[in-house]
């Protein structure tokens, strides 16, 4: 059922340094035709028969060991219909057939495609944080090496990272590429505000919301609805980037207890840029679920950030080839 992932010239196909110049709109795109399709397959009842499958497929202990603790998950998910039949006609569930091309991806060393589509398709299709922790599973089982299967399914620390600063100093972009190194495959859950706007509201990721719905009450939901899903994906082992404004100390400070109270470490990230840098980068964006405009640029540039402390702040207007590296290196530090 999964299409064909898109190419991308110039990826290095593996090493350390993940492909800056990636095609983003093509791997959004590619999330969203897989989402449409699993949509509109017809749901089949038949969760046994495709456990059935799934211990068929596993290869080693450690995948068979791990069906069984998903077991339960399984279930659920087949009664809430996320088991459809497909073109073969075989029952799967829409996260293994959403697993396959990911796999692909990481058996080519392009583990910032495959974190970036998997965040795609979870924030246009929610499937919880029980959800993504069936990924490393599902992927494990398209995986023809089975050493690298198992180790897909070795436990990672999970930990809270924080990607904070005002509108166009490049949240987004740096928690796209820094999400496929962290935790176990697909990566980190990256979580963001804009998303989570619109889904507070009942509506698609890049739905323009008119300015009477920015009110102090709209942004408390949005952040709550955001750090409930954070403190989700935390308690199932996954490591969480949040990429937001936390323009208010409080937001900040929640951000921190939420760490201290799954007990998995915190890195905060604080972005800066000059004003004409942020309008520029505003100025240009298209489909994009942010709705920042130069106004609000501009009334963010006059509100006082207040204290950071424990925050790393980084100048945001330079190339992200700079930038990436040194986050990495916080991020681990913050791991010791």
């Amino acid at each position: 059922m999964a299409a064909a992932a898109p190419t991308q010239e110039g990826s290095s196909g593996g090493g350390d340094v993940p492909p800056i110049s990636l095609d983003v709109p093509a791997l959004f795109a590619h999330a969203e035709t897989l989402a449409q399709a699993h949509a509109r397959a017809p749901v089949a009842a038949a969760g046994a028969a495709f456990r059935q499958r799934l211990l068929e497929l596993a290869r080693t202990s450690a995948q068979r060991s791990m069906i069984a603790l998903q077991g339960a998950d399984l279930e659920r998910r087949a009664r809430a219909g996320r088991i459809r039949t497909f073109g073969d006609e075989r029952p799967a569930d829409i996260l293994f057939d959403l697993a396959q091309p990911l796999a692909a991806w990481c058996a080519e060393g392009r583990h910032v495609e495959a974190n970036i589509v998997a965040n795609r398709y979870l924030d246009v299709s929610p499937q919880g944080a029980a959800g993504w922790g069936l990924l490393p599973l599902m992927l494990a089982l398209h995986t023809e090496d089975p050493e690298a299967a198992d180790r897909m399914l070795t436990p990672s620390a999970p930990q809270l990272i924080v990607i904070g600063g005002l509108s166009g100093t490049g949240k987004s972009s740096l928690a796209r590429l820094l999400g496929g190194h962290l935790g176990r495959r697909p990566g980190a859950r990256v979580l963001r505000s804009d998303v989570f706007r619109k889904r507070v509201n009942g509506l698609p990721p890049e739905t323009r919301l008119p300015a009477r719905l920015y009110t102090a009450r709209s942004n408390a939901d949005t952040y709550e609805a955001m750090f409930e899903s954070a403190d989700d994906h935390l308690a199932c082992g996954t490591t969480v980037i949040l990429d937001a404004v936390f323009l208010n100390r409080s937001e900040r400070e929640v951000a921190e207890a939420l760490a201290q109270q799954a007990r998995v470490p915190f890195t905060g990230i604080w972005l800066e840029a000059p004003e004409g840098d942020r309008l520029a980068r505003v100025a240009g964006r298209t489909s994009d679920a942010s709705d920042a405009t130069a106004a609000v640029v501009r009334e963010q540039s006059r509100r006082s950030v207040g204290d950071l402390f424990g925050w790393h702040r980084l100048r945001a207007n330079r190339p992200m080839e700079l930038i990436l590296p040194a986050v990495r290196a916080i991020v681990e530090r913050g791991r010791r």
